[in-house]
């Protein structure tokens, strides 16, 4: 009797199966994962794959602001990849659940995913130490188990933070780290970050929280005595083609002391090739006049107590800079019969941490719309590090010659609001920030002519979504980007905008998309594969540098 039933069963079983086959040849959606729960860490910017074969268009969305679905429409076709990409990092403490929708052909079909709520915190946001160094004994909380967590640095801070072994110990959900710091000989302060992280399934860290560590120099507290090269001249380089477009370096927090050992201007040259070190500028370099301003600080040192001739503040909670642009104002019109209203002020801070952020001056919509713009950032790292130079040329040449805008999405931020793309639609009105668009549409998007032209066809230039900040409702050219990571090129359509802004403002005219192919095609960015560009350096704790902000 049990042999028959257990005949039946297999008959049944096998009869539900080929139906179910069946069934399943006549979806219009097959999608992979679409009978199990997909899991993902709990921080933000973690992703996973899944595909899907649809014989319809379609559409994807999913119902939680902390998770994004790119792309999110697409026509029919086989082994289609939807990356799932969290937008925030889970701090509820609990397990949180979104659904993916896919509609096509009036069929709808469902993606589970949760996030888990795994969290590390550091007890401290900063440690601040003298010159004499000392012992550290750093703090978190956590709810995972030790060996989850992995102890990353920034760039050079192990020469001068060291752990005497590799063990951290446990107690509940403390743990603890002892670290000795390295007396500093040198007379200039220095800083770096600790970050706890999670490894994701290809190794990669994937940050939970930070901590920032700065050492006083020997000459923390010196103050300048020695005024008498304040405000003078230097032409760095004079254009060979058209009127000249004005670039002026100057620095902040250089005292007179860097000015007589040229710390100062060996900065300012190692500024200025790293803004000539990306196509297109790379190739019109010719079109530019570069001046250094020299600027004495009395101190060394950002804080609000300190006195630094252009009064830069960076901001503990974010990669803003606050500064004095009247100031800054005054030190660019030293050089003589400079166009003040479309030159672009570089200012770089005397200080190795990670910041940045491009001040945009208009008066749209009045008659000759001003260009002139001031790009802050520090001497991040160190002279030769690839983040300093990635940053610069974001800065200075996406937002500062440019205008371009981000095309990165921060956690905090979901969807669009409508106030936001109004001030975007008015920035497109003075001809800035096209590089992103609230268009979806790949016929109607500002860069519609890159899409489907085959010289593009390798940079996959299309609609991706986020962008300006936000990860729903605006959309960008490419995947990645320098005005994106900063690990890449510029994409084709914003290459497109810089040399149209330089042809404009060197040159008087606007040149034609025709043109600029022929351009691009003898001064391609050399590699579109970021992994096989200069090694960057750019600890995963980093958030995107700040974008621009527009002064009216």
């Amino acid at each position: 009797m049990k042999k028959t039933v257990f005949k039946l069963t297999l008959t049944l079983f096998a009869a539900l199966m080929l139906t179910g086959c069946e069934k399943d040849e006549e979806d219009s959606i097959k999608i992979a994962d679409s009978k199990k729960t997909l899991e993902m860490h709990a921080v933000v910017n973690n992703s996973l794959e899944t595909t899907m074969q649809v014989k319809n268009s379609w559409t994807a969305k999913s119902d939680a602001r902390w998770l994004n679905v790119s792309p999110a429409k697409g026509d029919a076709g086989e082994n289609i990849t939807l990356t799932l990409t969290t937008t925030q990092t889970n701090r509820t403490k609990a397990t949180r659940t979104a659904k993916v929708t896919i509609q096509s052909g009036g069929e709808t079909k469902t993606l589970t995913v949760k996030q888990r709520a795994d969290y590390a915190i550091f007890d401290k946001d900063q440690y601040e130490l003298t010159a004499a160094g000392g012992t550290l004994d750093i703090s978190f909380k956590t709810n995972m188990n030790e060996g989850d967590i992995q102890l990353y640095s920034t760039e050079g801070l192990e020469e001068w933070v060291l752990a005497p072994d590799n063990r951290t110990r446990a107690e509940k959900t403390m743990k603890f780290v002892p670290l000795n710091v390295v007396a500093n000989t040198s007379r200039d302060g220095r800083d770096g970050a600790l970050f706890l992280a999670l490894n994701d399934e290809k190794g990669n860290p994937m940050p939970l929280d930070t901590l920032w560590i700065h050492q006083d120099g020997l000459n923390d507290g010196y103050v300048s005595t020695d005024y008498s090269e304040d405000g003078k001249v230097t032409v760095l380089q004079k254009a060979t083609v058209g009127k000249g477009i004005p670039f002026v370096l100057m620095g902040d927090g250089f005292t007179d002391l860097d000015i007589q050992d040229s710390t100062y201007v060996t900065v300012m040259r190692r500024t200025m090739e790293n803004l000539f070190s990306e196509e297109p500028v790379r190739s019109l370099r010719e079109y530019f006049d570069v001046y250094m301003v020299n600027a004495v600080s009395a101190n060394n040192y950002f804080t609000e107590q300190s006195q630094t001739v252009f009064s830069c503040l960076p901001d503990n909670q974010s990669t803003e800079i606050s500064s004095d642009a009247g100031q800054i104002s005054q030190y660019l019109r030293k050089v003589e019969g400079i166009d003040s209203l479309n030159a672009l002020a570089v200012v770089v801070m005397n200080t190795h941490i990670y910041k940045g952020v491009t001040y945009l001056f208009s008066n749209h919509p009045k008659p000759g719309l001003k260009q002139y713009a001031v790009a802050l950032f520090p001497v991040i790292n160190n002279l030769e590090s690839e983040t300093f130079r990635s940053v610069a040329v974001h800065e200075a040449i996406g937002h500062g010659l440019a205008k371009l805008a981000d095309e990165y999405a921060h956690d905090e931020q979901g969807a669009a609001t409508d106030d936001v793309l109004t001030q975007l639609r008015y920035m497109h009105s003075y001809g800035w920030m096209k590089n992103v668009d609230s268009e979806e549409d790949e016929t109607k998007v500002l860069w519609k002519s890159f899409i489907g032209d085959s010289q593009f066809l390798n940079e996959k230039i299309g609609v991706y979504e986020g962008g300006y900040t936000y990860f729903k409702g605006i959309y960008r050219p490419s995947d990645d980007s320098m005005m994106n990571r900063s690990t890449s090129p510029f994409n084709a359509p914003s290459r497109q905008f810089i040399y149209n802004k330089v042809i404009e403002l060197g040159e008087g005219r606007t040149p034609s998309y025709d043109e600029f192919v022929a351009f691009d095609k003898q001064h391609k960015p050399q590699t579109w594969d970021y992994s096989t560009r200069s090694p960057l350096y750019r600890s995963p704790w980093q958030r995107p540098v700040k974008g621009c902000v527009v002064m009216k």
